[in-house]
């Protein structure tokens, strides 16, 4: 028996009937949220999300989705590019600021750049005080922050094309999940033959805008080094080799080394020396970390040059890949590790096997369709570190008991 659907069910509210009790919720959780409850923000935003879908009806929903947000994408990224919200911060962030002087300065057509800030308004990110005035939202200021702004520039004006060529790609493929590291959506929709999305971004020009991106995204998050998440005084530093030269934290593949820094800065007596490793294009724009640090070029396809260091680290990194190349990553490491003494902690999303935070799904999508890689649940994880032949396992993952996306997977020789 065949059915369809009354298009008058796209013209009324999705689910009015969860309206009344997610109200509730909603008014029962904002009184008891204190600042700094991350745990209980999560749940506002989750519930919050759920009342806007059930308000909202599929016609807006559809429009929201193929209009508004490539509208907003549209505007946002122009104004990262043209230098828009740092010129606002710079007039003052709590200033009212008129589209003609703020076109002038830019050397923009005020009559396009009206149009844009418009719409940034009607989405919420802009205060209106008057016709063509507006004021900065804590949103648009934070846009004027290279770690936030150039995500962007990035992700969505650099490589913006694979999600939504992704289809494409899939009906070339004959609908498979991806797990060719070589040919992914990415390489379909740019036409280009580079390695990876990271090689074509520094291609046209994104390389410092990436690497401001990936400092970017973790910004609030929990450290991997937090005592509340990995205690790293009675796991890391007992045992250790005390010698100055004696490697404790090797930062495989770190970047800019946001984590190796933060490290240093809340344990500044650790034992040993810290080592920041990554590509030379890489390593060359590191600026401003504790000089202590030592910066060191590597591949970590190649062997792993610091032997029997007390912990190998990679945050995000395994994530970029599919089974097949971590698993040759992982046994460059397995093979520098010193049995007894060395550990592996890969700080990544373990998305659990229901009730997945939007942050993690997204993340998946987000690898799948540059990548040909992955996010991971708890269950491939354990199949991809103990079940691949690498004299490996996993001791721990560590936690923080909140909604976290990351854990800490603490890895020792088998």
């Amino acid at each position: 028996m065949s059915s369809s659907v009354d298009l008058s069910l796209a013209t009324r509210a999705s689910n009015p009937d969860a309206v009344p009790k997610l109200v509730q919720e909603l008014h029962a959780l904002q009184g008891s949220m204190q600042d700094g409850d991350e745990e209980m923000r999560h749940q506002l935003v989750v519930k919050t999300r759920r009342l806007l879908q059930s308000l909202l009806t599929p016609r807006e929903q559809m429009l929201q989705h193929t209009w508004a947000d490539p509208g907003l994408n549209a505007a946002l990224i122009t104004g990262v590019d043209v230098g828009l919200w740092k010129l606002m911060v710079n007039n003052g962030v709590d200033a009212s600021q008129k589209v003609d002087a703020l076109a002038e300065s830019l050397g923009m057509d005020p009559v396009l750049l009206g149009r844009l800030m418009r719409h940034v308004c009607a989405m919420g990110h802009l205060e209106e005080v008057g016709q063509d005035e507006y004021k900065l939202t804590n949103f648009t200021k934070s846009l004027s922050l290279d770690v936030i702004g150039d995500g962007y520039l990035a992700l969505l004006g650099g490589i913006g094309r694979s999600p939504i060529e992704f289809y494409k790609f899939l009906r070339e493929t004959n609908w498979r999940n991806p797990t060719d590291a070589a040919h992914t959506a990415m390489h379909a929709s740019y036409n280009t033959d580079l390695p990876n999305c990271f090689e074509y971004l520094r291609s046209v020009g994104l390389g410092p805008q990436t690497n401001h991106h990936m400092g970017g995204y973790r910004q609030g998050r929990l450290p991997w080094m937090h005592p509340s998440l990995y205690p790293v005084e009675q796991t890391l530093f007992p045992g250790a080799d005390t010698s100055p030269d004696a490697p404790l934290v090797v930062d495989v593949a770190g970047g800019l080394g946001h984590d190796i820094n933060e490290f240093k800065k809340l344990y500044p007596n650790h034992p040993g020396k810290l080592i920041l490793q990554d590509l030379p294009v890489v390593i060359q724009d590191v600026q401003g970390l504790d000089s202590s640090i030592q910066l060191m070029s590597h591949d970590f396809l190649t062997e792993q040059p610091v032997k029997g260091a007390r912990a190998y680290f990679m945050h995000s990194i395994l994530h970029d890949w599919p089974d097949d190349v971590c698993q040759k990553i992982l046994a460059r490491l397995a093979d520098a590790m010193k049995p007894g003494y060395s550990k592996l902690l890969i700080f990544e999303c373990v998305i659990p096997r229901t009730g997945a935070y939007w942050e993690a799904t997204a993340g998946d999508i987000l690898m799948m369709t540059q990548l040909s890689a992955l996010e991971r649940t708890e269950d491939h994880w354990r199949q991809l570190i103990e079940g691949s032949g690498l004299n490996l396992k996993i001791t721990k993952f560590w936690t923080s008991g909140h909604s976290d996306v990351e854990n800490v997977i603490e890895c020792e020789l088998a």
